[in-house]
């Protein structure tokens, strides 16, 4: 214990010897501003900007667990330093004067001093939970049980701030607690005093976290400091700039993502090195080469997984520096070659879930200041080369996680590729047993988006009629011709409506008279042949002549075709993310939403296209749809004829859904009436034709028809035609 205060006692000196070089904080403590060129920003599925690296699960079954993984990329090993041991740390002279010679030696002393590494947390599992605020607070109760001499403050809405300060975490060994960005949760505040540091350092500039963070702060200790920037990338350059850790050799990892910045950060404090993070999809700026080179570094180890290109990798050796990599796509191949290194020596291995954000942040923070392995696992199990690296170190697993995000399944070690087959039976068995319940033939495909990938099929491979489903190809195909320039969208049909309005009408109320124009305008051959060489080797339409309808043309696709499709279209595979989105968002304001959209939770986003078509057999019924559930997401394709009712598409919906996100209580329900008015709107006798009435502004009305741009009403006992941006959904 006296080793441990006196290591405390000393780092103390080191930190108050280096930060001393820095100006006292009146407002925010920033490098230039100039930084890696880029503010941390990344626009969200809703179009908006987060003004930082913002994480949001990238739908794309990458690291799933699913089928054969990627073996990962031999990289070199870099030598860790040798750690000295604690007691070679001498305390500094207790005088007020030194020479300068001896300020350089008890500095170094102190270096070495910051090599002791936090006690493990004895616990199997560090309960974290929705709430950042107390994911945060438990993990530094575990790490730190007896107070801790430096805490390091972030914003809880972007943890990837907390991931760049995990290595200046472990160099300090200090804990690491989430803010407001305009104050300090009650909770957060009782840990601060629980804690009693002597030093409190905020990270992240006013942007992110305001002054006002600092004041509250102060009535917890006066030395409080900030490390800050316009940018995640400013800010990280300012801690790197501060740290004591040894810089001849320095960690880097691009925080794009947050996933790459744990790895780099847990090798860089076994090695006792410094850790920066960077802007990897652009070369290296000025701002970092003059950074690195002040610090003395000779060599820097890349921890390349999404977040960095190859591209910065050549930078740096253009720079004059000897650089190696780690590089592997998977994050799940990469945490485990990257703990290979990190975990020499290991006691504890810590499993998180990628998906939630500041869980990641909280285990980069508790991994690093334990010098300890960390790992990625999925929420039902535990990806394959994860749990087999596991099995064979024999060192103890503790979980960072609640139940919601690293199930019992994780906690016992269970391999993927045996839990995927048990759940796709289980779904199977599921979506079977549902539809026994029902009269009708069904063909059923269900594709999860990311985690395990699971991928069900009930007669998804039959050729069936796909109703008005055919439409997400015609309007699919039209966008391809647009992303290569071929056209744009306002270029007229020869109705004299324009392609963005034919699509858009066509998928909002499925209008029929659109998607023939589309179809002839780009021509049956044409289409079947764009439809072939995408891969959809089961949809064709059928052949009528110039001009005629298409619904009744003997198109036929399948399930399979439909959901992978859709599942294309969600990671941005097929078309570029702007034209996919769009797509994908004129489908989830489409207004026939009485089948999937009606068998999952009130408010869970989905973006579906349906369809109905009467045919020898009565009514067919389809609709295929991406729903974004709580837990997971995945893409779910149905079509049923001789005559299928309407519930059991419910049925099937929510089975699947409680498969994926648990079961729940009332699902979601629309009105027969899904249109108001949204300003004083002319009521016409045919599309076009002569008026009969003037409705005002926020009057509800049922949708029954539409001719391209004219949609046919029900107002009261009369159907009335009215010009369709008149409407709006309710």
């Amino acid at each position: 214990m006296k080793d441990v205060v006196k290591s405390r006692i000393v780092r103390v000196a080191a930190f108050a010897a280096v930060f001393g070089l820095l100006m006292p904080l009146a407002t925010e403590y920033s490098i230039a501003q100039a930084s890696d060129g880029i503010a941390s920003s990344a626009t969200d599925e809703s179009g908006g900007q987060s003004p930082t690296p913002t994480v949001t699960p990238i739908p794309s079954g990458e690291g799933a667990g699913a089928g054969a993984q990627p073996t990962p990329t031999p990289t070199p090993t870099p030598t860790p330093t040798p750690t000295p041991s604690p007691g070679a740390a001498r305390e500094p002279e207790q005088t007020q004067e030194q020479s300068e010679q001896e300020q350089d030696v008890a500095r170094d002393d102190a270096l070495t001093a910051e090599a002791l590494a936090a006690p493990v947390p004895a616990a199997s599992r560090i309960i974290t939970s929705p709430d950042a605020y107390i994911s945060a607070i438990n993990a530094s109760k575990a790490t730190f049980p007896n107070g801790a001499d430096h805490v390091i403050l972030t914003s809880a809405a972007y943890p990837v701030f907390a991931a760049a300060a995990a290595g200046l975490a472990a160099e300090l060994d200090a804990a690491m607690l989430y803010v407001q960005p305009a104050g300090i949760p009650a909770a957060v505040r009782t840990e601060l005093q629980r804690l009693a540091p002597t030093t409190i350092l905020v990270v992240g500039g006013t942007a992110f976290v305001t002054d006002a963070v600092v004041s509250i702060a102060r009535t917890v200790t006066s030395d409080v400091r900030r490390f800050g920037g316009a940018s995640v990338y400013e800010t990280a350059q300012s801690m790197f700039a501060a740290g004591t850790a040894g810089a001849d050799t320095v960690y880097l990892a691009g925080a794009g993502t947050i996933f790459d910045l744990p790895l780099a950060a847990t090798l860089a404090a076994t090695a006792g090195k410094k850790m920066l993070a960077v802007n990897g999809n652009v070369a290296p700026t000025p701002e970092v080469i003059a950074a690195l080179r002040a610090a003395g570094t000779t060599s820097v180890v890349l921890v390349r997984g999404s977040a960095m290109s190859s591209a910065y990798e050549a930078g740096l050796r253009g720079a004059g520096f000897a650089v190696s990599s780690h590089v592997n796509a998977d994050r799940f191949n990469l945490a485990t070659v990257i703990a290979r290194i990190a975990g020499v020596g290991r006691t504890t291995s810590f499993l998180v879930n990628p998906w939630r954000a500041w869980d990641v942040a909280v285990a980069a923070g508790v991994a690093s200041v334990t010098r300890q392995p960390l790992y990625y696992s999925l929420y039902e199990c535990v990806h394959d080369v994860v749990a087999k690296d596991l099995t064979a170190s024999r060192a103890r697993v503790t979980l960072v996680g609640d139940a919601n995000s690293l199930s019992a399944a994780v906690a016992s070690n269970t391999y993927c590729s045996a839990e995927k087959t048990r759940r796709q039976n289980a779904l199977s068995s599921a979506i079977q047993s549902t539809l026994s319940s029902y009269q009708g033939v069904y063909s059923v495909t269900v594709r999860q988006i990311g985690g395990l990938s699971e991928a069900v099929s009930i007669g998804g491979g039959i050729r069936r009629e796909p109703a008005s489903m055919m439409k997400i190809f015609a309007a699919w195909a039209v966008l391809e011709r647009v992303e290569q320039g071929r056209v744009s969208l306002n270029s007229t049909l020869r109705s004299g409506v324009s392609l963005g309005t034919c699509i858009q009408v066509m998928i909002h109320v499925s209008d029929n008279f659109c998607h023939t124009d589309i179809v002839h305008w780009i021509g049956i051959a044409e289409l079947n042949r764009m439809i072939r060489a995408a891969g959809f080797t089961n949809t064709v339409y059928g052949s009528v002549p110039p001009g005629t309808s298409v619904l009744y043309a003997g198109n036929r696709t399948t399930t399979n075709d439909l959901a992978w499709l859709m599942e294309r279209l969600a990671n941005r595979s097929i078309l570029v993310k702007p034209y996919s989105d769009l797509l994908i968002n004129h489908m989830r304001s489409q207004i026939g939403r009485s089948r999937i959209a009606s068998g999952i939770p009130p408010g869970v986003p989905q973006a579906s296209k349906p369809g109905a078509l009467w045919v020898a057999s009565g009514l067919l019924q389809g609709d295929t749809a991406i729903v974004n559930g709580a837990r997971h997401s995945y893409i779910l394709s149905i079509v049923g004829d001789n005559a299928p009712p309407t519930a059991a598409f419910r049925a099937i919906s929510r089975a699947v859904y409680s498969h994926f996100n648990g079961s729940f209580g009332t699902a979601a329900s629309y009105p027969v009436e899904q249109m108001v008015t949204r300003t004083a709107s002319v009521l016409r006798s045919s599309p076009g034709g002569p008026a009969v009435v003037t409705i005002p502004a926020g009057v509800i009305l049922e949708q029954l028809e539409s001719q391209r741009v004219w949609y046919e009403v029900r107002y009261g006992s009369r159907r009335l035609w009215t010009y369709y941006t008149g409407l709006r959904n309710r």
